[in-house]
């Protein structure tokens, strides 16, 4: 029995983009109410992109992903030396580097990490809340979002920088600066 799919990889880039289209536009948003609408241009000029521009974010995806396992593994194995790790690298120390003083409070410090987050379950957080408050802010501030994809989807569709000027306004917009 052939699916959706198969039809769509037989067809060209500008009926896919517009069929595309009208599958987007079928969706209502819960919270308007109204359909989705997103013009087939913007699915052809992304269809229309070389190949090396996807594989970059793709690779990029996936050592992202390499790395959440690892990172996951480490700490359900070794739960107090991966606090200690953190620890370590958010004071810009090594290991080595330690007075004795610094490596007992070290421990003491990573053993309360994993007691507090036996005891907090979901409510325990690795990032400083007020850190959580601004990824939150970010991703929900539709002017931000449409400004960082509002490009020309052939260049930053997949990926985009944030320039100086960027992190200026995101500061200013979520209330903070450094």
């Amino acid at each position: 029995m052939n699916k959706q799919f198969d039809l769509f990889v037989k067809m060209k880039i500008k009926e896919l983009s517009e069929n595309i289209s009208r599958m987007t536009y079928a969706y209502i948003n819960p919270d308007t109410k109204q359909p989705t609408v997103v013009p087939a241009k913007h699915y052809k000029d992304i269809l229309d992109q070389p190949v090396e521009v996807m594989v970059n974010d793709q690779v990029k995806r996936q050592f992202l992903n390499i790395m959440f396992k690892q990172m996951k593994s480490l700490k359900e194995e070794e739960p107090v030396l991966f606090y200690e790790t953190l620890l370590l690298m958010d004071m810009n120390k090594t290991p080595d580097s330690l007075e004795l003083n610094e490596e007992a409070a070290i421990k003491i410090t990573a053993q309360e990490l994993v007691e507090d987050e036996k005891t907090l379950k979901k409510k325990f957080h690795l990032v400083d809340s007020e850190h959580l408050d601004k990824y939150e802010d970010t991703k929900n501030d539709s002017e931000l979002m449409a400004s960082l994809f509002g490009q020309e989807p052939a260049d930053n569709v997949y990926k985009f920088e944030i320039t100086e000027d960027d992190k200026i306004r995101i500061k200013k917009k979520n209330g903070f600066e450094r």
